[in-house]
């Protein structure tokens, strides 16, 4: 096997070698201007793979201008002769020209718009000119042919050439390029079974490991669960972004294109950024060789299924680490319950579907105070330094996370005497060089401190109390509250009759009080200092609360599993209600009537952000915010989400538009209502954001956007 992988190696690079050298450059001359209309100086001259969004982004290095054009040159290689479909989508205007004459005019400022363009080619080189203009909004440009009647694809790289040549050269450079991505994929299969038989053996040693004790056992069923769990309805949405502050591929490709430098910076913190950024390497990888070819929706679906399974590794991360946590405190079996405590958290499960740093943060908050603990009793320099590491990751993949480790050093410091000590300062140190270089301070130090501008600024503007006592009470109770629903009531009480019963044992007295300070300080540091809190901020705190569910059901004693199998039983069927309601979300069933309804030709009106709103992609669609944007386009549909407008502030210009759809008096009426119907709506107390009527005017949860009511309006006629 090593022989032949050898080989293939030896072969791959030397087509590499011969690409390399080869001069005829694959590709499209692309220029670039800073006005809208090719008037002005270049601004940069490149050639590119081929023309699309993503070459856009990267020519400006993630920061486009407002206002610019391109244009696109080179040769189209014809493999046969036939009738060729070209079809341009851009936002805004564009042009293809193929040998001199006009073949798609896509001209015009527009939102994305496909356009087609049929002409007879020739077997053989041809000229290929593009135009392209942006002037305001979003920027968007790809390019899809067909022959004859097949179907619409990307025009692959190996058909474009930057220059002129004869048909023979340009086919052979042609087929050297398609030969060494053959090998290239045959290079990747064989690496692929080296790895697995390479692992075959550790594998099977760890299996045995886990198989050879009952509880180790009972931990990996348990973390296959929540896999299973995470898993399901991961696809939710895409390729667009229903979950609410989600990193989008979009986001992660501007910082790569601008290296995390150069003054960037982001509403959260640059590491999660970086690991998502490895997670999408390998497509991003082929994609600029041009060895795979999607369309930019279809490639916006991949990067984000990848994104959400680096939650869900983390999610599973999360579920060991809190086992280790218990079992280090409080005993293994406490353990593990509390490991499944975790893992039927709704909030838990959404936000281990999705790209948010949530879970992500969480995990490397669990690690760090499993270092924490062992850090307490044993004092070793290793642990210090690790749990140094991992607050620091904590933190600068969500800036929250300082306030979860505020009491940690001052703790540690008092439990070992010791204000300067070797191994304190050795898990400083290593906490402050962990967070210099993942900043990346030394070389973007005007982004790091921009971030901090920003957090501090407009990233702060969501205070929900005034300051003082009855400020600071009505956020605890509101606090409480929120709690309460994160967890579903039985494992809510649990975790407070854990919480009495560690206090009550001696020996695990002074462990409990140092956990509980731990979501004290979180609270103290971030929460009442913002005053203002959401669901997903409590996600740390449930972490501490989880051990202390651990410790309820195992001090049990003979009631232990019948008490577990009615609070976890509920606890299941609660978290799954997240699950379901993502699989069976009301929007598709809405985007299937509107398909049969209004098709491609007729105008689809939305309001509100994307994130709570159908899939329009596919429909004539406009974004009306007016009662006049309204009478000017005059749509034949419109799409409103009625549980986002129920809180919609009052002198909010759409609280007009709403009320006059709602109340028939601007010529529209009501053609579609539905909300899925949630699953188990006889468990009591359930979650009033996944099983209740969503009447509260103050939305503090996503889960709020799971499967919201949508209605249709359509246009009256006489």
């Amino acid at each position: 096997m090593l022989r032949i992988l050898a080989a293939v190696t030896a072969a791959l690079l030397l087509l590499a070698a011969a690409v390399r050298v080869d001069p005829l450059p694959q590709g499209l001359a692309a220029t670039y201007f800073a006005d809208a209309n090719w008037s002005s100086t270049p601004i940069r001259r490149l050639v590119e793979p081929r023309p699309s969004t993503d070459s856009l982004r990267a020519a400006w290095r993630g920061r486009p201008p407002d206002t610019f054009s391109t244009t696109w040159a080179g040769s189209l290689l014809a493999t046969r002769t036939g009738d060729y479909t070209f079809e341009s989508d851009s936002d805004d205007g564009a042009w293809l020209y193929i040998d001199g004459h006009l073949v798609v005019d896509d001209g015009g400022r527009h939102a994305d718009l496909p356009v087609r363009g049929t002409v007879h080619l020739a077997r053989g080189v041809h000229d290929i000119f593009i135009r392209y203009f942006q002037d305001g909004g979003d920027y968007a440009y790809g390019l899809r042919w067909a022959v004859g009647s097949e179907a619409l694809s990307l025009v692959p790289p190996w058909a474009l050439w930057a220059r002129r040549a004869e048909f023979s050269r340009v086919m052979a450079s042609a087929l050297l390029r398609r030969a060494q991505q053959g090998v290239f994929w045959i290079w990747c299969a064989g690496v692929g079974i080296w790895l697995l038989a390479a692992l075959r053996r550790p594998v099977r040693r760890a299996a045995a490991y886990v198989w050879a004790d009952p509880l180790r056992r009972a931990l990996a069923a348990l973390v296959a669960v929540s896999v299973a769990l995470n898993v399901a309805g991961i696809w939710w949405g895409l390729p667009s972004a229903w979950a609410g502050d989600e990193l989008t591929p979009k986001a992660v490709l501007i910082a790569l294109s601008r290296h995390f430098s150069a003054g960037w910076y982001d509403r959260y913190p640059p590491l999660h950024f970086y690991v998502l950024t490895l997670a999408y390497s390998p497509w991003l990888l082929v994609d600029a060789l041009g060895w795979a070819q999607l369309t930019d929706p279809q490639q916006v679906t991949l990067l984000s299924i990848l994104g959400r399974l680096v939650s869900v590794a983390a999610a599973a991360g999360t579920i060991v680490a809190v086992y280790v946590c218990g079992a280090h405190t409080f005993g293994r079996r406490a353990g593990l319950w509390a490991a499944a405590a975790m893992a039927l958290v709704p909030m838990f499960v959404f936000y281990a579907k999705t790209a948010n740093p949530e879970v992500p943060y969480v995990f490397w908050f669990a690690v760090a105070l499993a270092c924490y603990l062992r850090a307490l009793e044993t004092g070793a320099a290793r642990d210090m330094i690790l749990f140094g590491a991992c607050a620091a990751m904590s933190i600068c993949t969500k800036d929250q996370a300082y306030a979860l480790f505020l009491s940690m050093p001052i703790v540690l410091m008092f439990r070992w005497r010791a204000v300067v000590d070797r191994r304190l300062v050795l898990g400083g140190a290593a906490a402050a060089a962990v967070f210099i270089l993942v900043q990346n301070i030394p070389l973007n130090a005007h982004g790091f401190v921009g971030h901090v501008r920003d957090i501090t600024g407009p990233g702060s503007n969501y205070r929900m109390f005034a300051p003082g006592l009855a400020g600071q009470a009505g956020l605890l109770a509101m606090s409480v509250g929120l709690d309460v629903h994160a967890w579903g009531w039985p494992l809510f009480l649990t975790s407070l009759a854990g919480l009495a019963i560690a206090l009550r044992d001696r020996r695990g007295r002074a462990t409990t009080l140092v956990l509980a300070l731990v979501a004290i300080s979180y609270y103290a540091g971030f929460v009442a200092v913002v005053l203002y809190d959401y669901d997903r901020y409590l996600l740390p705190i449930c972490v501490v609360q989880a051990l202390f569910v651990g410790v309820a059901i195992d001090r049990l004693g003979a009631w232990r599993m019948p008490v577990a199998a009615l609070v976890f039983g509920y606890s299941l069927l609660y978290a799954a209600t997240v699950d379901v309601l993502m699989i069976r979300d009301t929007r598709y069933d809405a985007e299937s009537w509107l398909k049969a309804h209004a098709g491609r030709e007729r105008l689809v009106a939305t309001t509100f952000p994307d994130v709570v709103n159908p899939r329009t992609g596919s429909f004539r669609s406009v974004d009306l915010h007016t009662v006049d944007d309204l009478r000017r386009w005059d749509p034949d549909f419109f799409v409103l989400n009625s549980d986002y407008a129920r809180a919609l502030a009052p002198h909010r210009p759409e609280s007009a538009l709403v009320d006059g759809l709602q109340h028939g008096t601007l010529g529209y009426r009501l053609a579609y209502r539905r909300r899925t119907v949630p699953p188990w709506t006889w468990l009591p107390l359930g979650h009033p954001d996944l099983m209740g009527p969503r009447v509260d005017t103050n939305v503090l949860s996503f889960l709020r956007d799971l499967s919201p009511t949508i209605e249709i309006y359509e246009r009256a006629r006489s």
